[in-house]
């Protein structure tokens, strides 16, 4: 079967796990007797691991021989430097993606489309403010429960389809790793609808995607992507703690263009650097395994 019947059938797939884990999170709700709030962050939970990370897996067992080598789960001793660049990466254009954030609030839709836009910022404020209420619980105890529930499970259910299967399965139809990458970072923002945060989040699903090509190894992607979300946990909790006196979720930098500028040349020489490491560390390794 060809790239497009294998997206086709992966596509279903996720709609039936969407049905599956819409018809398991109403049960849960229907008959806990937990408050509302600390059930909401189970199902979140679960809600990915059954819509995201079970198609995925049942796709690799279907067309592929082995799970692990289609999804590249593997870590050799070269690949450690590209993933702890990859973490750095993602802190380093913390700035840059604050500045395109920002930008991309400000835009408005024509006049003719004033409701459309209206709702669709009502929904992404709803959003943030339901995070924003997972977030700020108090405890250790919730802020460990963030990082595996709304930080740990999300980067690596996100990563094994967005990376692992739809990146992968585009390579083969586009015959082209770069158009992949950028398509599968458009779906990877899209399918979060909220049309004004897209293009940071496009720009890290790039990021991501580049960060798997190279590094031979999706917990590059993965960790990449969990830092991405630890970060914001993290400094919620020691805002709630005061440790810090600013709301991370909204970091208003001084100068944001130049900070921006300056973090978006630093992102790009860092790709670079993953790039070029990852291609010789390889060949060193396979001469080595050959020798």
């Amino acid at each position: 079967m060809g790239p497009a019947g294998r997206l086709a059938i992966f596509i279903l797939f996720i709609v039936l796990g969407l049905i599956v884990a819409t018809i398991v999170t109403a049960v849960m709700i229907i008959g806990s007797g937990a408050e509302k709030k600390d059930l909401l962050i189970w199902v979140q939970g679960i809600s990915q691991l059954i819509m995201f990370l079970c198609p995925a897996l049942f796709f690799a067992w279907l067309f592929e021989s082995n799970i692990s080598v289609f999804f590249q789960t593997g870590i050799k001793k070269w690949q450690t430097a590209p993933i702890l660049l990859a973490m750095l990466l993602i802190i380093i254009a913390i700035p840059m993606i604050d500045f395109l954030t920002s930008w991309n609030e400000s835009l408005h839709l024509p006049e003719s489309l004033s409701q459309w836009e209206a709702g669709m910022r009502q929904k992404q404020a709803t959003s943030q403010e339901l995070m924003k209420g997972f977030l700020a619980r108090p405890g250790i105890g919730n802020m460990l429960l963030n990082l595996i529930v709304l930080t740990a499970i999300p980067a690596v259910c996100e990563e094994f389809v967005f990376r692992g299967v739809i990146q992968k399965t585009l390579v083969g139809w586009f015959r082209n790793p770069h158009v992949a990458i950028v398509t599968t970072a458009a779906i990877f923002s899209l399918i979060h609808f909220e049309m004004f945060y897209f293009v940071p989040r496009f720009v890290l699903g790039i990021f991501l995607g580049y960060i798997f090509l190279y590094s031979r190894t999706i917990w590059a992607s993965v960790l990449a992507h969990f830092t991405n979300n630890a970060i914001i946990v993290i400094l919620t909790y020691a805002n709630s703690c005061g440790i810090i006196n600013f709301d991370p979720q909204n970091i208003q930098l001084p100068n944001s263009v130049l900070f921006g500028i300056i973090s978006i040349v630093i992102s790009i020489f860092v790709i670079i650097l993953i790039v070029k490491l990852s291609k010789k560390n390889q060949k060193r390794y396979s001469k080595s395994e050959l020798s």
